[in-house]
Parts: structure tokens; sequence; C-alpha cells
């Protein structure tokens, strides 16, 4: 990391520099920049700085955080890469960045002329530069001149003097210090105006699908690395955003919102493989146990070689998906999406009543899931179906907690209970698949013995939980 210590000034259009004494002849560039943030700015409003440069002589990634004034910054560079933030910048903001999701928020295109300062000797001293910038985000685009002086090797006194030779000529230092503070003041005035109004549908919507995608980016070096519990917990990320996008989808552009389930549908698929090992290894070791068989018997040796094999082979070929352009296209879709999101109108209504009738319309599909299966209680794939069916419902009612408060929390508690018994039951069908060509093992049968028991077990509890979330209000 390095200390940056800048001043900028304000500059009338046209307006140019008076001579400075040491300043050498200026070299001309364009800097090409998007900025990265939250939905709500934590970042900008903590005075913590993201951005992805492209031209002049740092191009990269650059994070500047918040120094012992408005003039000292403590800034850290990362080579251009991928145009995704890099983990190991987003862990220096993760702070204020409080787990949301990085989007970008601005585009800020500068043209500068940049000099150097230098002493007699010809040591290099400061930078002084005049940008001709012109910024957008979501809620307006603006165009400014203005200079900015950098330390590089002078003292905090040179910059006095300097700014005192600028002062003499009508220049002063700017209001607004940094380029991402004016470029986004009229957002965050208007974030907040949004906030301290009643939350709309959209709103909160939005929240809940920036919390899941700040996950699978903050999960993302755990799930390369096959951490433990990271593939899972973005697994669950990937599909309460598939689930929301389902369930919440007459609030945005129809086209766009199935264009992004598809997507997360596919690395849904990619995550499930490995994680789907590890559960099946766990729920046989667990049956094991329960059935009495011995802590030293082979076949517990065969299933841990075998599931673990598959993890292993599923994981590298996780990874293999996470390096293509595809997986890259997926996030910056996302990201783009949720920081301009194509919202219908009547996503602006207030929240309560709008978001109630899209859970009863999730509850309903649940229902009419049930009464399917009921119709034959045996075909097992039917009860999956209710299980996916109340998983919608249940993330949900996890989504609107915001607008509704601990019953929503509630409401989401009997829900999980049926998808945690529907689950179960789910996870016994898969076990008994896969030893069903070793039957006529003593130990295999008394495995498939306690499957099929375990699975009558789970449908009866996951009935009843049913009846239960079906008959609670919200």
């Amino acid at each position: 990391m390095s200390l940056e210590v800048e001043r900028a000034f304000e500059l009338a259009p046209g307006q140019e520099l008076p001579p400075l004494p040491g300043l050498g002849e200026p070299a001309a560039f364009t800097l090409e920049a998007v900025y990265y943030d939250t939905r709500h700015f934590n970042l900008t409003r903590a005075r913590h700085v993201l951005r992805r440069r492209q031209g002049g002589s740092d191009a990269g990634w650059h994070v500047k955080l918040p120094g012992s004034d408005i003039e000292h910054r403590i800034e850290r560079h990362a080579p251009l890469g991928k145009p995704r933030p890099p983990a190991e910048l987003r862990e220096l903001v993760a702070g204020p960045l409080a787990g949301q999701a990085l989007l970008p928020v601005a585009r800020l295109r500068t043209v500068r002329r940049q000099a150097e300062v230098r002493d007699p000797e010809g040591i290099l001293l400061a930078l002084v530069c005049v940008d001709d910038v012109t910024a957008s985000s979501a809620v307006a685009t603006q165009s400014w001149r203005e200079a900015e002086i950098e330390l590089a090797g002078g003292t905090p006194a040179l910059l006095e003097e300097l700014t005192e030779h600028l002062a003499a000529a009508g220049i002063h230092p700017a209001a607004m210090q940094a380029k991402i503070g004016r470029t986004l003041g009229s957002a965050i005035e208007a974030d907040d105006q949004r906030r301290a109004a009643p939350q709309t549908a959209a709103d909160v919507v939005l929240d809940y699908l920036s919390a899941q995608l700040g996950t699978l980016q903050q999960l993302e070096p755990g799930v390369l690395a096959d951490q433990p519990d990271a593939v899972h917990r973005s697994r669950v990320a990937t599909r309460r955003m598939r689930s929301a996008l389902a369930t919440f989808e007459p609030l945005f552009a129809t086209a766009t919102v199935r264009a992004l389930r598809a997507e997360l549908a596919w690395h849904a698929v990619e995550l499930g493989v490995p994680r789907d090992a590890e559960v099946l290894r766990d729920s046989l070791l667990g049956a094991l146990d329960s059935i009495g068989v011995a802590a030293d018997a082979p076949q517990r040796q065969v299933i841990v070689e075998r599931l673990n094999g598959v993890h292993a082979t599923a994981h590298a070929e996780l990874v293999e998906t996470m390096a293509t352009e595809r997986y890259d296209r997926l996030h910056e879709a996302l990201a783009e999406w949720l920081a301009t999101p194509p919202v219908t109108a009547g996503a602006s209504a207030p929240a309560v009543p709008l978001l109630h009738g899209l859970l009863d319309r999730a509850r309903g599909r649940a229902a009419k899931r049930f009464v399917a299966a009921l119709a034959d209680p045996a075909r097992l794939a039917g009860w999956h179906e209710v299980r996916k069916a109340a998983k919608a419902a249940r993330y949900c009612a996890e989504a609107v907690q915001p607008a509704f408060g601990d019953r929503a929390r509630d409401h989401a508690a009997t829900w999980e209970a049926v998808t945690d018994a529907l689950g179960e039951l789910q996870d016994s069908v898969v076990a008994r698949d896969a030893f069903a060509d070793q039957a006529g093992d003593p130990v295999v049968d008394a495995l498939l013995a306690f499957q099929v028991g375990r699975g009558k077990a789970e449908l009866a509890r996951g009935r009843a939980a049913l009846e239960t979330a079906l008959a609670a209000s919200l």
C-alpha cells in the first residue's frame, strides 16, 4: 500500500493554470474508469473508493482508503485482469461493504494533461493535472474541469506553496475533493430520499438480491479453494436469487429476468454436483452409525473413497467453469442488472400489499403441487416438486422480512420445516439409488432398509409441516 496526498481545485470551462515553479511540459492522455459501490453507496459514504481504470501509467484496479484527512488516502493497486473486482481488493473494503454486492455505479472519462514539478536537481516532487471530466451515474451525467496536485516526493509545504500560487490566480480548492463524490452526489441524495420514504416492493427485493450476489462475490475465493461450506453457501445464495427472480418477476422486465435465471441455473448445477457428493457421503456414514456398523467396516472406506473421488472430480470441473467467459458474463450481468434494474411501473407500489400478493401466489403453487402429490403419494418425484415450491415460498418470506418484520421471519421458519423434511426425503431417495445395484450385501441391505424407513418418516414429517405452513397466515 502507498500513501496518496493530493488536492483538487475548481476550474471554469477552458480555464488554464498559471505558471508554477518547476513545472514541466504537459503530456495528454485519456483515462476511462468504472467505479464500484453498493446499491446504497456504502463505500462512497465511508470515503472508500474502488475503481477499474484504463489509460495512464497506473492502469489497473485501485482501492483508496481513508487517511488522516480528506486529502490523504491509503492506496493499493492490482492489475487490470478481469472486469470484476479482485477478491483481495474486495477484502480491503469489507467493513463498509457489509456483505452487499459490488456494482458498477459510475463511469468517468477524463481527458488529462499532466505535468511534473521537479526541483533544480531534477528530482520529481509533484504531479500537476488539468482534467476535463465527463461522469455518469444512474441518475445524471455531468461534465466539469478541475486541476489536481499530487505529491510525488515533495513535502506538504510544497503543496501549500503551489496552492498559494493558484490562489493568487483566483483558483481555489474544490468543495468536493473526490471525483466519485461529485459524480454520485445526486444519486446518494436520491437514495436518501427513497430510503426515508415508505419502502417500495422493488426496493425490498433488490436489497435481498444484492445480499445474495454479495454472498456469491464474497465466497468465490473459498469456492475455488474448496473451503468448508463455501460451495454449499454459494449454492444456497444462487438458489435464493433464482427463486426470488421467479417469484418477483412481475416487478421487472421479463426477458432480462428469465435470461438471468437461466444462467444462474447453469451455475447452480455446477455447484450442486460436488455439494451433493458431500451430502451423500455424510448421510451414508451417519446411516451406518445408526444401524450399528463398525467404525472399521470396509463399507465405510468404500463410501468415503468413492464419494470423495466424485467430489474432487466435480469440484475440479466447477473450478474450470468459473474460469470461463460465461461465468464472468453471468456475474457482470447480475451486477449491471442490480445497478440499473429494469423495473416495471408497478414495482414502485408500496411494499406490503404487493409483496403479500406475490407471496400468496408462491404459497398457492405449493398448495397445488401438494394436491398433485397426494393424488399419487407413492410417487416420490411429486414430493420433490412440492419441495421446490415450498423453497420458493420460504425464500419469498425471507426476502420480504424488511417489509413485514418478525411475522415474515416466523412464516419463513414454517416453510423451512417443510423444505428440511422433504430435503431429507430426497436425500434418502438419492442414497437408495446410489447403492441399489449392490443389494444382497448384508450391510448394503441394512443400509437400504434404513433409508426406506427414513424416507417414510421424513415424508410424514414433511406432510405435517406443509399442512401447518399452508394454514399459517402472514
